[in-house]
């Protein structure tokens, strides 16, 4: 399994080194924390804490998920995760610590937006089938005109799939007219063998 162009390996160690560097950093603003005095610098310094931290225990959510390993979320809150913004200070603070850095927080975000863009691709292939499996869903499905719309423009779009079902639509008209060609020979059948009582 690779995430984009990068290996699954080199995505690990791009992903643990990125969480590694921003524990680092919280710890190391964290002290500067206590040395500001106004407000001020102490406010935009929190911000930048918080925000650090709510993107290390999102990649740190997908390294579990990646080595397949539930306990790296031990003592993590990830039901209930904390929405922070970006602050406006961050690209410049990133800025600072050099350009290997920069570099590598671009190459990990991308590795994590790889990731989470097949994680929803599975989910929702895996949804698909279980729905199409049902056939309470498919009966439910019939009724609503945008999933009907979307199923359609689907295999409108895609050749092969379009061609197999105009196979199957040809297939089911043929026997269509075969059923209604033995149903007609059966009347005609019936009609010269049905004698009233009168005429015997």
């Amino acid at each position: 399994m690779t995430d984009g162009e990068y290996s699954l390996q080199d995505s690990i160690d791009t992903i643990s080194a990125v969480i590694e560097r921003k524990k680092k950093e919280i710890s190391d603003l964290e002290g500067k924390l206590k040395r500001y005095r106004k407000q001020e610098k102490k406010d935009a310094v929190s911000e930048l804490i918080r925000y650090i931290n709510a993107d290390m225990i999102s990649y740190i959510t997908v390294l579990a998920d990646m080595k397949e390993d539930d306990s790296i979320l031990e003592g993590l809150d990830i039901d209930n995760p904390d929405e922070v913004d970006r602050p406006d200070c961050y690209d410049r603070y990133l800025e600072s610590q050099g350009s290997d850095v920069v570099d590598q927080e671009m190459k990990a975000d991308e590795i994590r937006a790889d990731h989470c863009a097949l994680v929803l691709d599975c989910w929702y292939r895996d949804i698909g089938e279980q729905a199409l499996k049902s056939k309470k869903m498919v009966k439910h499905m019939l009724k609503d005109p945008y999933i009907l719309s979307v199923i359609g423009e689907t295999i409108f779009d895609d050749d092969e799939l379009f061609s197999k079902l105009s196979g199957l639509v040809d297939d089911s008209k043929k026997k269509s007219k075969k059923k209604a060609k033995k149903g007609k020979k059966r009347s005609r059948r019936s009609r010269t063998c049905f004698h009233p009582c009168g005429n015997r």
